[in-house]
């Protein structure tokens, strides 16, 4: 005899298909080294994925096929000295649908930076004359940050780490002279070039106030929003904050969340901060004044499923996956871990590890690179070794 579906148990079967653990489908294999996956806002055709060699891949998310032709191949134009080096970003334009433009940052032939305007000239297809609005000598080969995007205010935000080596040993995070170490902030509205947002700490309007600190040094930047960053590896927005997880040295790796007000002129610590910690270069360096940001959440290097090497940010959760909705997502990079957490203004609290959910065949993903998010709001995790998967139930 069937027994009658009661009022508790159809409670009782929703509330446990809400709480179902996520799990990552294995969506694209084969890529040669991704490090980017991103669409435009409203899209829901394609998906576009970097390729550090310098490729932007097509998948076609109707057909369930990656394309055998790159939207864009700039492998030419690119040298991989260090496993850092390449194509690392990539942002359309919140205008896209009317300008069809994207922007892309990447290292040249000689390691240094470039962030760069491209249009497309179908889906699938870019133009390939390149603009290039950006540029910036890499002293080393390494710390070479490359996330860009679009905040709120449709302003272009790019990330650029310090320039490489230990200890920041030529200062530029804290040398308002130089892009290296700073988050920028520009206006790429105009039909050629950009221009700096009025607003800006040290643009021409500001820039007499927030020079008192600094001195009075005419050569600073006014591109600059806020400094003392060491390696930011990947950003995202949330409403009106900017989260920024930053790669440490050899204590701490560390998830900063912002205001988009308070990013002005801020002053993330590096090389006199790691993290929340005072370093050695803390008296023996300059260190910019400012308003100081401390991570809402840091955490060791360690071989335990909290601790890890290197920081990959990822995104507030806002996909079909019940469990994880207003959860931040981040993984290490040398270690396989993923975890989620309430990330408040102040702290990341009630932190889960999910290694264990998104494992393929019992194995963790290796090398996770970066998460990628499209405009349904579902989530992507992006390994190094050449796959890419999708958050699900």
């Amino acid at each position: 005899m069937k027994t009658p579906l009661t009022l508790l148990s159809v409670y009782t079967i929703a509330s446990a298909l809400s709480n179902a653990a996520p799990k990552a489908e294995l969506l694209i294999q084969d890529l040669e080294h991704p490090t980017f996956l991103t669409a435009p806002a409203a899209s829901n055709d394609y998906l576009y994925i970097l390729e550090k060699e310098g490729r932007i891949r097509v998948y076609d998310r109707k057909n369930k096929t990656l394309l055998a032709q790159p939207a864009l191949d700039i492998s030419d134009q690119i040298e991989i000295k260090m496993n850092e080096q390449g194509l690392l970003g990539l942002a359309f334009s919140p205008n896209y649908q009317s300008d069809k433009r994207f922007y892309i940052y990447y290292t040249n032939q000689d390691g240094d930076t470039r962030v760069s305007r491209f249009t497309m000239a179908s889906p699938t297809k870019a133009h390939e004359q390149e603009e290039i609005l950006l540029k910036q000598d890499q002293d080393f080969k390494n710390h070479n940050g490359g996330w860009i995007g679009f905040g709120p205010d449709k302003m272009l935000y790019i990330a650029l780490g310090d320039g490489g080596r230990a200890n920041d040993p030529k200062k530029r995070a804290q040398d308002l002279t130089t892009f290296l170490g700073k988050l920028l902030r520009i206006d790429v509205s105009p039909n050629k070039g950009y221009t700096i947002p009025k607003d800006n700490p040290f643009s021409k309007n500001n820039v007499k106030d927030f020079l008192k600190p600094f001195g009075k040094d005419k050569s600073i930047r006014p591109e600059i929003l806020s400094y003392g960053l060491r390696n930011p590896w990947r950003c995202s927005w949330h409403h009106d904050r900017l989260i920024i997880a930053d790669v440490g040295q050899n204590a701490l790796e560390e998830i900063n969340n912002v205001e988009r007000k308070q990013l002005f002129g801020a002053n993330f610590g590096w090389p006199q901060y790691e993290g929340s910690k005072r370093t050695k270069n803390d008296k023996e360096e300059k260190s910019n004044q400012g308003h100081m940001i401390m991570p809402v959440y840091e955490y060791k290097h360690d071989t335990t499923p909290s601790g890890g090497f290197s920081v990959t940010g990822g995104y507030v959760y806002n996909g079909s996956v019940k469990s994880l909705k207003g959860r931040y997502l981040f993984a290490d990079h040398v270690k396989p871990h993923i975890w989620s957490g309430e990330l408040a203004i102040n702290t990341l609290k009630d932190l889960q590890h999910h290694q264990a959910d998104f494992s393929q065949n019992g194995k963790p993903i290796q090398q996770l690179c970066a998460f990628g998010k499209d405009p349904q709001g579902e989530v992507y995790l992006i390994s190094h070794l050449g796959n890419i998967y999708q958050i699900t139930e």
